[in-house]
């Protein structure tokens, strides 16, 4: 969607062109729908935007958590953004890393608004089958290391790819994880990272920390993993949704607050590691209190314990889980999208016009 300069180079040449969307079907049009309110006019302000258009629950965002993008009234009046919303409108249609069962109230948003002319919904992408999941990352030492612990009874941690947590977060995070009393395996994105003095001699075989790659989708499908301490990309909240396991939510950056209320509030697949109230949290790093060891704590701890909030939410998500691998599956909503969109695409290349399909 990033590179919509493309679709004037694809009529150029008379190639059919279809827009691909990384997030899924709740933020997009919930961003687009604020930008329509003019949220950006309070972007220097405090308050709570509330998302115009969408179906119940009411999906409320505070200022201070939406995008950059969209808080910065210099950079949401760039002519960049109509050109946007125009190229989408161009393409043969829009196709999204989702499945119609986890965000069906949203889907057909993007047609009956007439944002695009078609959508189709071909995710989870790369969703591995169970016997390559068995097999995946199994020479890794972290698989090695829960293949020692009981069933749900590990928390896994990690923060994706592109968010930075500053040093005194990471710090208060280790203290919480070690006074939580649980077991956890914890992806910090820093080879030189050094835990508080003697943490490690403290939380021992309890824990594990990798500060290199991980294999995210082979942790998540194993049994011992009881919970995901996520930061709301779309990428992982399909990695555990595809797995069956719930989570706790602590978004950074981008539209990942947003897709934070589409995982608490309307699929209820976890809950906020930090309770609403208890401090800021802002897309603007400076502005993000620091969630204290307490906090993390108690999360973690209530989280994991039986019959706990964590329970319900596993419920919640087994059942998407099924959905999820059945949308990929010949005959599954997202398998029959993905050959509608193929032959869409045949036929327009063939006959040089729009389809309708």
């Amino acid at each position: 969607m990033h590179f919509f300069w493309n679709v004037d180079v694809a009529a150029a040449l008379g190639v059919p062109c279809v827009t691909f969307h990384a997030i899924g079907t709740f933020a997009t049009p919930a961003l687009r729908h604020l930008i329509a309110a003019g949220v950006h006019n309070a972007a220097d302000g405090g308050g709570v935007a509330t998302v115009p258009g969408f179906p119940s629950p009411d999906i409320q965002v505070p200022i201070t958590e939406l995008p950059e993008f969209l808080r910065s009234q210099s950079i949401i009046r760039l002519p960049s953004s109509d050109r946007m919303v125009s190229a989408d409108k161009r393409c043969l249609g829009l196709a999204v890393n989702t499945f119609f069962d986890l965000e069906h109230g949203y889907c057909d948003m993007y047609v009956r608004n007439g944002l695009v002319k078609h959508a189709y919904f071909v995710g989870p992408l790369s969703l591995p089958s169970p016997s390559a999941a068995a097999g995946a990352g199994d020479s890794h030492q972290c698989i090695r290391w829960l293949d020692t612990k009981p069933a749900q009874s590990v928390v896994y941690l990690c923060f994706g790819s592109l968010t930075h947590v500053s040093e005194p977060q990471v710090r208060e995070l280790a203290l919480g994880l070690e006074a939580s009393g649980k077991h956890f395996l914890w992806v910090v994105r820093a080879e030189t990272w050094a835990p508080p003095e003697g943490w490690k001699e403290r939380v021992g075989g309890r824990g594990m920390v990798v500060t290199g790659w991980a294999p995210q989708t082979a942790i998540l499908a194993h049994p011992a993993v009881g919970a995901f301490v996520t930061h709301c990309g779309w990428n992982s909240v399909l990695e555990t949704v595809a797995a069956g396991v719930p989570v706790l939510t602590w978004p950074m950056v981008f539209e990942q607050f947003i897709t934070e209320r589409l995982v608490t509030q309307v699929l209820q697949i976890g809950r906020r590691l930090w309770p609403e109230g208890a401090g800021v949290r802002s897309t603007r790093s400076e502005k993000h209190e620091l969630v204290p060891a307490e906090a993390v704590a108690q999360a973690v701890a209530a989280f994991l314990e039986p019959g706990g909030p964590g329970d319900v939410a596993r419920a919640k998500v087994k059942e998407l889980s099924v959905k999820a691998h059945a949308a990929v599956e010949e005959g599954g909503s997202s398998h029959s999208d993905l050959h509608r969109l193929l032959n869409v695409l045949i036929e327009a290349r063939g006959l040089g016009v729009e389809t309708t399909q």
